[in-house]
C-alpha cells in the first residue's frame, strides 16, 4: 500500500513538471515547515540533474500515553541538520533525494502513577505515589539516513519558488538513555523500584517504536540567485 502511494505521488509530480535546465553554480536559500518543524535551507545546483541541499530544523511538541498503568507525558524536542543530494532524472521539476540528518532528536519523559491501578507488589509504596514521578529521556541514532522524492517549482529558473518533499528518515529504535524515580530520598534505590524501572525502559521503547521510521513531509519557499 505504501509503495502504491509513493508511485501515485511520483506520477502526480511528473504530470505537473515541465522540462527545465539548471545552471551549475546556481544558489538558493529558503524557509521551510513540515513534520520536522520549522527550518532554514540552502542549496546549490551541481549540474542540470544534480543539486546539493543543507538545512536545519527544529520542532517541539508533547503527547500523552499510558504505559504499565502510568500516565506519561512525552515531550519530543527535535533539532537536526540535513545534507541531501537531489537527482532530477528527467531534467525537470521532479526529483529523487537521498542523504542524511545529523540527529539531535530526543524526548523528555514525565510519568505519574495511577494510584487506583498500582500492582499489589508495589502496594507498600502507595502512600508515596503523590510525591514520586518517573522521569527520564529517550534518544535516537546520531546519524539518520533519508530517502524521498520531491518537486521544485523553479528548477532551472531564478527567482522565487516552492519546494515539496516527501520521504522517510531512519533514525533507529528509540533508546531510554535515562529513567529514574523523582521522589522521596532512597525510594529510587529500592530493589523493587530498580526492577520496575528496568521493565519500564523496555515498555517505553516498545510504545515509541513507530518513531524509528519518521515520516518527513515539508514545503519550503525559496529564492534562487
Amino acid at each position: 500500500m505504501k509503495t502504491t502511494y509513493l508511485a501515485l505521488a511520483a506520477g502526480c509530480l511528473l504530470a505537473v513538471s515541465t522540462s527545465s535546465h539548471a545552471a551549475p553554480g546556481d544558489v538558493n536559500i529558503g524557509v521551510k515547515g513540515g513534520t520536522l518543524g520549522i527550518g532554514l535551507e540552502a542549496g546549490v545546483d551541481l549540474s542540470d540533474t544534480f543539486a546539493l541541499r543543507g538545512g536545519i530544523n527544529y520542532l517541539t511538541f508533547d503527547f500523552d500515553s499510558t504505559i504499565s498503568q502510568i500516565d506519561y507525558n512525552f515531550e519530543p524536542q527535535f533539532f537536526n541538520g540535513s545534507l541531501l543530494l537531489d537527482w532530477h532524472p528527467f531534467s525537470n521539476s521532479f526529483r529523487l533525494t537521498a542523504g542524511g540528518y545529523l540527529n539531535n532528536n530526543e524526548m523528555k519523559v514525565d510519568g505519574t502513577y495511577r494510584k487506583d491501578l498500582i500492582p499489589s507488589e508495589y502496594a507498600g509504596f502507595s502512600d508515596l505515589t503523590d510525591l514520586a514521578k518517573v522521569k527520564g529521556s529517550v534518544d535516537f541514532n546520531t546519524f539518520a539516513p533519508y530517502v524521498g522524492l520531491g518537486w521544485t517549482s523553479n528548477q532551472g529558473d531564478s527567482g522565487w519558488g516552492v519546494n515539496l518533499d516527501l520521504g522517510v528518515m531512519f533514525q533507529g529504535s528509540p533508546k531510554v538513555s535515562e529513567l529514574y524515580i523523582d521522589g522521596p530520598l532512597g525510594i529510587g534505590s529500592h530493589p523493587i523500584v530498580t526492577e520496575f524501572l528496568d521493565e519500564e525502559r523496555k515498555a517505553i521503547e516498545d510504545d515509541l517504536e513507530n518513531f524509528e521510521y519518521y515520516p518527513v513531509a515539508s514545503i519550503s519557499l525559496n529564492y534562487k540567485f
